[in-house]
C-alpha cells in the first residue's frame, strides 16, 4: 500500500480552486454593493434582464410624453390669458359705448370713440399672439397640434392645440385698423359686443377644457412613471443588506481558503525538506 506523508497535490489544487470561487462570489458581492444593481450581467438573470429593459423603454417614453403635456399645459394656459384678455376689452368697449351714448357732450364723445377705436386695434392684435414661435389661435383645423397624452402613441389620446378661431370670435370689433369694424356710435354695437363677449366665453370654456384634460393627463403619466420605476427598482436594484451578509460570509469563506492553501503547502514543504535530509544521511 503507498504512503503518503503530509497533503497531496490534489489538496492543494483543491483548496486553491475553493480560494478561486471564494474570490469570484467575494467581488461579485463587492460589485453589487458599490453599483446598487443585483443584476450586473445577463447571466445573473436572463428573464429579469429583458423585463427591466421593456420597464425602462417604456418610462423614457412616459417621461417624454409627460414632458410634452407639460409644455402644452403653458401654451393652454398661454391661450387662456390672451383670451381672457380678449374678453376684458370687450367688457371695457361695452363700457365705453355706454358712456358714449349716456352724454351728450361732445368732447367726451370724441374722446370715448378714441379709446373705443383704440380697443379694437388691441382686440385685432390679439389673433396674432405668438407662444414658443407658435400661434396661439387659428382659424385652420388642419393647422393644429397633436399632443399625445398616453404612451400608445399615435393610436392613444390626444389634445389639439392651437385650433381656437379668435378672430371669427370678435370678427365684428378685431380689427387691426381703426377705420375698419363696427362704430361706438353703431346701434348695434351694444348687442354685436355683447355676441363677440358670448363667443370670447365659449372659446375660453374650449381652452379650460383642454387645460383640465392635459392635467389629469400629467396626474396619470406622474403616477405611472413612480409605478414603473418601483418595478424596474426590484429586479434590478440590490438589497444592500443582504449583500453586506453575503460580502461578509464570502470574505470568511476566501480567508479560510487561503488559509487552507497555505497549510497544505506548508505541510508539503516539512515532508519535502524532511526527505531531502534523509536522503543526505
Amino acid at each position: 500500500m503507498a504512503l503518503t506523508l503530509g497533503s497531496s497535490n490534489a489538496t492543494s489544487f483543491r483548496n486553491s480552486m475553493y480560494l478561486r470561487d471564494a474570490k469570484s462570489k467575494m467581488d461579485k458581492s463587492l460589485m453589487r454593493i458599490s453599483s446598487g444593481k443585483r443584476i450586473l450581467s445577463a447571466a445573473d438573470d436572463p428573464g429579469g434582464l429583458a423585463l427591466s429593459m421593456r420597464l425602462s423603454n417604456e418610462l423614457t417614453i412616459n417621461n417624454t410624453i409627460q414632458n410634452n403635456v407639460e409644455n402644452s399645459k403653458s401654451f393652454v394656459e398661454m391661450q387662456d390669458t390672451a383670451l381672457k384678455t380678449a374678453g376684458d376689452i370687450l367688457t371695457e368697449m361695452s363700457s365705453l359705448q355706454s358712456k358714449y351714448e349716456g352724454t351728450t357732450d361732445t368732447s367726451d364723445k370724441a374722446i370715448y370713440a378714441g379709446q373705443y377705436r383704440e380697443l379694437q386695434a388691441q382686440l385685432g392684435s390679439m389673433k396674432l399672439e405668438r407662444f414658443n414661435g407658435v400661434s396661439l389661435f387659428s382659424s385652420d383645423a388642419s393647422t393644429s397640434t397633436r399632443i399625445y397624452t398616453s404612451t400608445q402613441g399615435a393610436s392613444g389620446t390626444y389634445v389639439s392645440l392651437a385650433n381656437l378661431d379668435i378672430g371669427a370670435a370678435v370678427s365684428t370689433f378685431g380689427a387691426a385698423s381703426y377705420s375698419a369694424g363696427v362704430t361706438i356710435s353703431n346701434t348695434n354695437a351694444a348687442s354685436d359686443l355683447t355676441s363677440a363677449l358670448g363667443n370670447i366665453a365659449s372659446l375660453r370654456a374650449q381652452s379650460g377644457g383642454k387645460l383640465s384634460t392635459l392635467g389629469f393627463a400629467s396626474d396619470f403619466l406622474a403616477s405611472k412613471s413612480v409605478g414603473l420605476e418601483a418595478a424596474n427598482s426590484r429586479i434590478m436594484d440590490a438589497d444592500i443588506a443582504d449583500e453586506s451578509i453575503n460580502y461578509s460570509k464570502y470574505s470568511m469563506q476566501y480567508q479560510a481558503a487561503a488559509a487552507a492553501l497555505a497549510q497544505s503547502n506548508l505541510t508539503t514543504e516539512v515532508v519535502m525538506d524532511l526527505l531531502l535530509s534523509i536522503n543526505k544521511k
